[in-house]
């Protein structure tokens, strides 16, 4: 018992405290969720934009919308980058 936890305790140091001489822990990254978060992160900015009727607030609206934009589209072109197969709208014909 005492070895697995020595052996928990220093996968967590590797982790927690890198050093130059072991690469870095990485954790799978899953793609289609990191899109699909950013497609609907855009939708919701879409449709706060669409409802703004302070023209105080239209800056912001703006600024949130093109940001949520270019961050889905970033993601979606590294996804496809690393291999990742996502379906989009526009794949299908849609838009």
């Amino acid at each position: 018992m005492l070895k697995k936890l020595t052996e928990l305790l220093k996968s967590y140091s590797q982790y927690l405290f890198p050093s130059e001489k072991q690469p870095a822990v990485t954790w799978p990254v899953d793609h289609f969720t990191m899109v699909e978060q950013a497609r609907l992160e855009w939708r919701y900015a879409r449709e706060r934009f669409n409802q703004i009727s302070d023209p105080d607030l239209i800056d912001h609206a703006v600024y949130d919308l093109e940001a949520a934009e270019r961050r889905y589209i970033y993601l979606l072109k590294k996804a496809k980058e690393e291999g990742a197969t996502i379906y989009t709208a526009a794949d299908e014909g849609g838009g």
